[in-house]
């Protein structure tokens, strides 16, 4: 998952790609190799992501019970959801239920790390990853950020670590004005329009409140005994509003090539950037 100014995963902004079938014989078998080539390439990073998708709402699974156990918890409702539509198995949420109450002990064997990176224009990232080989993950990493000639930098001081309630209006009619009196009620810092850039909810008008980190889930139950459908309730890094930058524009090629590798790492939970979502 990738955060960009807010918490939505970016566009790669890549050139789409083109099969050119030659008038050879030798030409066109070297085309059904290259097709076949991107057909592997291409599933390879579907599997990479859906096993990271799927890690991803396990461990946010886990730390809801945690903290809010089973019963009467509108947050752990709302990833068990995201779990069936995104069709993570039902051992992998099960599992994750039994680690949050403690009927399972966590695996020893991997650990969660996390990266920072600085590349060009004072784009700053922090990714994080779970892993049982941190020599393999941060290698991939550092492989990746590359191309965007990016270095491992200390940047988490242009973040803050906020929590983000996305949830469905009452009806078509509530506006911003409406949803800010129940913010302020619930105990939100803010509120806002949430803009689904990349359709991650349908392209349906939702509204976000970002709260502190440590109070998004009374604002979750909160929110959910109002009468408001959650759609996804986290804590995660969002950008210091004066350290927003866009791409310079003699990058953008090297920094769509980047999160393409990124995509494919599986190791890979979250990625927070300070990049501006271009339209």
């Amino acid at each position: 998952m990738i955060s960009q100014c807010s918490t939505r995963a970016p566009s790669s902004g890549l050139s789409a790609r083109f099969l050119v079938r030659a008038f050879s014989s030798s030409a066109t078998a070297s085309a059904g190799h290259s097709k076949w080539q991107n057909i592997r390439h291409d599933k390879a990073k579907n599997d990479a992501k859906k096993a990271r998708e799927a890690y991803s709402l396990a461990t946010r699974i886990q730390a809801s019970v945690k903290t809010g156990g089973v019963d009467g918890n509108a947050q752990l409702a709302t990833l068990m959801e995201k779990a069936r539509k995104l069709n993570v198995t039902k051992k992998i949420v099960e599992n994750a239920i039994k680690r949050g109450t403690g009927e399972l002990s966590v695996d020893e064997g991997s650990a969660d790390v996390a990266y920072e990176f600085v590349g060009p224009g004072g784009a700053a990232f922090i990714i994080e990853a779970r892993t049982d080989n941190k020599n393999r993950t941060v290698g991939s990493v550092k492989h990746a950020m590359s191309k965007f000639s990016a270095s491992m930098s200390p940047c988490q001081y242009l973040f803050e670590r906020k929590g983000t309630v996305i949830f469905e209006p009452l009806s078509s009619t509530e506006t911003i004005d409406d949803v800010l009196e129940v913010a302020i009620d619930v105990g939100a810092e803010d509120v806002e329009v949430f803009d689904d850039v990349d359709d991650e909810y349908g392209g349906e008008m939702l509204f976000r409140v970002i709260t502190d980190a440590q109070d998004v889930f009374a604002v979750s139950n909160s929110l959910s005994e109002k009468g408001y459908k959650l759609r996804d309730s986290k804590t995660g890094f969002l950008p210091v509003a004066d350290n927003v930058v866009e791409v310079p524009s003699d990058h953008e090629k090297s920094y769509g090539k980047a999160m393409e590798l990124l995509d494919e790492v599986s190791e890979i939970t979250n990625i927070y950037t300070n990049v501006k979502v271009k339209r």
